[in-house]
């Protein structure tokens, strides 16, 4: 048993020199942080159209109508056949409770579209498309960047040379140089999106009623995207 714990303990403590990012000579570990501000250039939506009746057909019918007039306004818009999608049909059953009992009152059909507008100067012609397609409600809709990679990358390198004018700035103090790096360790990176305008809330829940009143000309700001970056970095001391 004994020797069971020694060959235990000896395998822990290889393991904790192997793992140990420090080097057995002079250095110093310093922490770079960045951030970096965009401005979006793409809209993503996902979208539901629904209809209810007592003839199912009479229901689908009505959301096929309303899905082509959609696409068709889309495409209109030269909104590429890549950033339209749309689900099956959705069919279910509602019902309404009569002196307690269970009553049919007909079939729901459902259908989600999502799309990508990569033009947001073609923001208010959207709204007005939705409008006309009688949008039952909007699931989902965010902000974002065409070349994303981009962004985290100018971010990673940001806080790359604050950690490098943070240890040279420590060293000078104390009258020495920088070295060569030794690691470097991403910590963390994260995207915040702040607008100054949200995309009108006429357009988030079952929202039809209040979609009827909304604004032809709607305004609308983009706002910004943040990407924070945050890294640890060891450097040799010459």
């Amino acid at each position: 048993m004994k020797t069971f714990l020694f060959a235990l303990a000896l395998v822990l403590t290889s393991a904790v020199a192997l793992a140990n990012p420090l080097p057995n000579k002079p250095h110093i570990y310093v922490e770079g942080v960045a951030e970096v501000e965009v401005i979006p250039d793409q809209m993503t939506l996902t979208l539901g159209l629904s209809a209810e009746h007592m003839e199912l057909a009479t229901a689908k019918a009505e959301v096929d109508e309303r899905s082509l007039q959609l696409i068709d306004t889309l495409k209109k818009m030269n909104i590429a056949a890549r950033d339209i999608a749309t689900t099956a049909l959705q069919v279910s059953p509602v019902y309404d409770y009569i002196d307690g009992k269970q009553v049919l009152r007909g079939s729901r059909v459902y259908r989600q579209v999502d799309i990508t507008l990569r033009n947001l100067d073609n923001y208010g012609e959207l709204i007005r498309a939705l409008v006309d397609a009688k949008i039952s409600n909007t699931v989902n809709t965010s902000l974002g960047v065409s070349d994303e990679r981009s962004v985290t990358d100018k971010a990673l390198a940001e806080a790359l040379a604050d950690a490098r004018a943070r240890a040279e700035k420590l060293l000078a103090s104390q009258g020495k140089k920088l070295g060569e790096v030794y690691s470097v360790s991403e910590f963390e990176l994260r995207r915040e999106e702040t607008y100054k305008l949200v995309p009108n809330a006429a357009i988030y829940g079952d929202s039809a009623p209040l979609m009827a009143r909304m604004e032809k000309s709607e305004p609308f700001e983009p706002g910004v995207i943040r990407a924070k970056a945050k890294i640890y970095v060891v450097y040799l001391i010459k």
